[in-house]
């Protein structure tokens, strides 16, 4: 079986985490590497051996032997490269959040769907083990009916400083909307947000929100960029999620391996886009896999698709307007 030719756009950290993870993957083939950064994308090109690298996207997307292209630009530079790529017939999978408007999301969908390619969103949670096994329990009526679903996803003083760019809602709180509406498959009613400036940066570091959904079912998401940089921990992230029939929890602060060391406590990803034996695997390389089955065999995403991508940006821009009104917000059409 021929392999997909994969082009990345973006060589930031994220973008080559991209690299590394199609480079373990035997289905795919980087070719081209594209960033605006003077030098980036060479540098990068010659640590993995990739034989095309640009400053401009594109001509990447000009390359006629290309396929399929990863876009990991920051979340404001998506809509240019996923248009180019799509009128360049390229298959396109792009990094969560898609955009911080649903107008900028029905547009990546409209030139998507005229070029007949796949657009697929970056949401890796629905191929994280842990998370997917909940989303399965409940297809499976095991769990029963939802009646409530309390996400939480904080990050320390130093990343505020770092990725404090965008607000927490579509920073990082935008993976919880994703799973909250993955699990609960019923219409949003109305939203609730309420955020607050502890360490005055651009953006609110401190989020909180409430969704109400038609069937009276509840999604509750806290989000905040205060824990100390001291404590050695990333990322303090957990989901309860509570049925009629029982209850589901997980809590991914320990992640079950640690190391307590003289330079303080060290927590490594073992989910999310761990590297081991000089692959990076989990739920990146779990998902970068499925992208690529698509695009072998023609067949849009089932998994995650760009509609469900769009209605979590909906309800996202409905927090933060919520947030910014100090007033519910009523979702139309719901």
């Amino acid at each position: 079986m021929e392999r997909v030719k994969v082009g990345v756009i973006g060589a930031g950290l994220w973008g080559e985490n991209h690299i590394a993870a199609y480079q373990g993957l035997p289905l795919a083939n980087v070719i081209a590497v594209a960033d605006p950064a003077p030098g980036r994308a060479q540098e990068i090109a010659r640590k993995y051996d990739i034989p095309h690298w640009f400053e401009d996207y594109g001509e990447l997307c000009a390359l006629k032997d290309l396929h399929a292209v990863s876009i990991v630009t920051p979340e404001s530079e998506h809509l240019g490269p996923v248009q180019q790529a799509a009128r360049a017939g390229k298959h396109i999978l792009v990094e969560k959040p898609m955009a911080h408007s649903a107008s900028e999301v029905e547009q990546m969908i409209a030139e998507a769907r005229a070029s007949n390619v796949i657009l697929m969103p970056g949401h890796l949670l629905r191929f994280e083990a842990r998370y997917a096994t909940i989303k399965q329990m409940l297809d499976q009526q095991e769990l029963g009916s939802v009646v409530s679903i309390q996400a939480r996803r904080n990050r320390t003083k130093e990343n505020f400083k770092k990725y404090g760019r965008a607000h927490p809602v579509f920073a990082v709180a935008v993976h919880d909307i994703d799973l909250i509406l993955w699990y609960a498959q019923a219409r949003v009613r109305s939203v609730r947000g309420y955020h607050r400036s502890i360490q005055q940066g651009s953006v609110p570091d401190v989020f909180w929100g409430v969704i109400e959904f038609s069937d009276g079912m509840l999604g509750i998401i806290e989000s905040t960029w205060l824990t100390p940089d001291a404590a050695g921990v990333f990322s303090n992230d957990s989901l309860q999620l509570i049925t009629d029939k029982g209850i589901a929890r997980l809590d991914l602060v320990d992640g079950g391996l640690s190391f307590w060391l003289e330079r303080g406590l060290y927590i490594p990803d073992t989910a999310v886009a761990p590297q081991i034996h000089g692959r990076i695997g989990g739920s990146l390389a779990a998902e970068l896999s499925y992208f690529l089955s698509c695009v072998i065999s023609g067949q849009m995403p089932k998994i995650v698709t760009a509609e469900d991508a769009l209605e979590g940006i909906r309800i996202a821009a409905a927090l933060v307007e919520s947030a910014n009104k100090e007033q519910d917000v009523i979702l139309s059409g719901s």
